[in-house]
Formats: structure tokens, sequence, C-alpha cells
């Protein structure tokens, strides 16, 4: 079953989010902190997600945001100094503080390359519900929601050499755009307009 993501969910998706994107910088900051980022997302008005669920376990996750300055502005607002606990052994690291200000700085370099402010942010799903099609449908769910809140495209940034994230947004109908260096790491990013939908 798929419903609305919220903060009861943050801890599960937290976990589906470091298995399933282990090597990705969010995941280097730990549990506490990916959990935290989820709450947030959970309770931004901009921002969306839905989970498949079975029983009380979340299967698999994804989740949008119609406009990442202003999500970073609401956690920075909300819950700044709860992050700036949880990270406080790492921040003093040049490596982690230039990630961080790459993210901060990531939603301006969208708008020099003229893509959209909406982005699926993320997608994951557990070893148990792989090859169930869930992940397809948590798309198609977050496609309706766009839609809903009038949003006409939206991007997503996956790194160029992740050959099954690649087919899956190609599958939903995703476009290639652009690719950039993201972390050192070369990523494609591909853009869903779904007027042509």
């Amino acid at each position: 079953m798929v419903r609305n993501l919220e903060k009861r969910d943050a801890l599960q998706v937290a976990g589906l989010h470091i298995q399933g994107i282990s090597k990705g910088f969010i995941s280097s900051l730990g549990q506490l902190f990916v959990a935290s980022l989820y709450e947030a997302i959970a309770e931004d008005k901009n921002s969306f997600g839905f989970v498949e669920v079975e029983g009380d376990k979340v299967l698999g996750f994804v989740v949008f945001s119609r406009n990442l300055s202003g999500l970073y502005k609401s956690i920075l607002f909300k819950k700044g100094f709860k992050f700036g606990l949880i990270i406080a052994k790492q921040i003093f690291s040049f490596r982690v503080l230039k990630k961080i200000f790459d993210n901060i700085f990531y939603p301006s370099k969208m708008k020099t390359l003229n893509l959209p402010d909406a982005e699926l942010l993320s997608i994951a799903v557990s070893q148990q519900g792989q090859g169930k099609g869930i992940a397809k449908k948590l798309i198609k769910f977050g496609f309706r929601e766009c839609a809903k809140r009038n949003i006409g495209q939206i991007k997503v940034l996956v790194a160029a050499n992740n050959e099954p994230a690649n087919n899956l947004y190609q599958k939903c109908g995703f476009e290639l755009k652009t690719q950039i260096d993201n972390h050192n790491i070369l990523s494609n990013i591909y853009v869903k307009d779904l007027k042509k939908a």
C-alpha cells in the first residue's frame, strides 16, 4: 500500500536511504542526520513523499521538493541547531564543509543551467521489495502529486555510472538534459515534462 510520507517513517526511510544510496554524501553523515532530514521533508509544505508499506514496514520511498532552496531555509530555521549538533564532529573536515557548501549552492547552480526548481530528491526500495515494480509505482504517485500542485517539470540528478537508476528514470519518461560534476562524480540530470504526459 502506498501512502504519504510521515514523520514516523523517518527512521526506516533513513535506513533505506543509507542502504540504497550508500556512497552518497548525505548517507555519510549517519542515520540520525538522515532521519532528521526526512522528518524535515515530511514537515515542509513545499516538499512531499510517498512510502510503500506492508504492515508497519516501509518497503520503499520517494521524495520530491518543488523548491530546494526553500527546503534548505526551512531546515536551517527549524532544525539548524539539531543538525549542527549531529554533524559537529565532522564539520571541521574541509572535505565535509566543501560538500555542505556544494549542496547549499546546488539550487542556484541549477538555475544557471535553466533547469526546473522541482526535483525528485531520492528514491530507494528495500531488498525485500525489489522486483515488484515499487519504484515505478512510487514515482507515478509523485507525478500525480506534482500535477495537483501545478508542477510542470521535474528534474532528477543521478550518478552517470548508476545504470539501474538511469534505466528507471528513462523508463519513467525522464529525458537527459545535461551532465555535471557533483561531489567529484559525473552525474546526469534528467527532466520530466509533465505537460507532455
